[in-house]
């Protein structure tokens, strides 16, 4: 069984039916990506107060910890041949950028530079390029994190040959090529009405895009005032797997499927817990997930395998 975070909670009131409970650990497990044979996974956990990489067996044990960033590291990927990790870390104030490691951890070799965000990684199909987002042409350096312009690029291993896939001139974050190189499929923020994670109204909305892998012929997939976000292929590049909180209620997220046509939308989960953040198995027939609870005063949350049944994928 891939083991649950545990909380820790203290009663500071009595009789029980007047019990004051307060929340006193919210460990995220978080962003898992499993190896191509399935035999281990590779995560992100803020355990030690600061988020690192880590792996572990696909029934949860043999943890082992990859990083130690002062600032943190993040979302994680295996190679397709399952020999290299990447991800990205905070190399100073404001300035993220992408990494790779042997699956060990030892070989740590720095991807992208200079000053601004990049992030969110992801290899292509046949592990020669690196697709990932960066703030790299925003006008203002300055302005807050979501009101810079966040594109997706990619580049060759050795940091070379750097394409620019979209241009937005908003916030698209969580690209990723399906697996022909033709098609690019990311979030992005567009103006209009909206409901943010917790359903408050708001003016900016988060959908999931596809577009030519040039950025030409954008279509929005997801097409819901609901956030709506973290799109990844299928493996055999006929289905794309999405969360949205359009199902509600406020701070629950549940994945979908769509066909890259934007055809045959279908939900995956259900239920009280909030899914997010899906990774597909080599096979295509399960999904990894963050399964957790967020509120505006805490977010848990641990990692789970959903198998699909074949009614999804038909």
């Amino acid at each position: 069984m891939i083991t649950a975070a545990i909380a820790i909670l203290l009663i500071t009131s009595l009789p029980a039916s007047s019990a004051e409970v307060t929340r006193l650990t919210n460990i995220n497990n978080s962003y898992p990506y499993p190896a191509p044979d399935g035999g281990r996974i590779v995560f992100q956990s803020d355990r030690t107060g600061v988020a690192q990489i880590y792996t572990m067996n696909a029934d949860g044990s043999e943890l082992r910890v990859l990083t130690d960033d002062p600032l943190g590291a993040e979302t994680p990927v295996f190679s397709p041949d399952g020999k290299h990790v990447l991800f990205a870390a905070y190399v100073g104030e404001g300035n993220n950028d992408v990494f790779i490691m042997a699956a060990d951890g030892s070989g740590r070799r720095r991807i992208t530079g200079g000053p601004g965000y990049d992030g969110h990684p992801h290899f292509s199909s046949d592990g020669n390029r690196v697709v990932f987002n960066s703030d790299r042409t925003t006008p203002d350096r300055d302005a807050d994190w979501n009101q810079r312009w966040h594109e997706i690029f990619s580049v060759a291993l050795d940091g070379s040959d750097l394409r620019q896939h979209t241009r937005c001139q908003s916030v698209c974050t969580f690209g990723s090529l399906s697996p022909d190189g033709n098609k690019v499929v990311y979030r992005r923020t567009i103006e209009g009405a909206s409901f943010s994670w917790f359903l408050t109204p708001g003016q900016r909305n988060s959908e999931v895009f596809i577009a030519d892998a040039d950025g030409a012929n954008e279509v929005n997939l997801s097409n819901s005032a609901a956030f709506d976000g973290w799109p990844r292929f299928s493996p055999d590049g006929g289905w794309i797997v999405f969360a949205s909180n359009r199902a509600g209620p406020a701070g629950v997220g549940q994945l979908y499927l769509i066909k890259p046509d934007g055809s045959e939308l279908r939900r995956v989960t259900d239920g009280p817990w909030s899914y997010v953040q899906p990774a597909w198995s080599a096979d295509g027939s399960s999904l990894y997930a963050k399964q957790g609870e967020e509120t505006n005063d805490h977010e848990f949350g641990d990692i789970v395998r959903i198998r699909l049944a074949q009614i999804y994928l038909r």
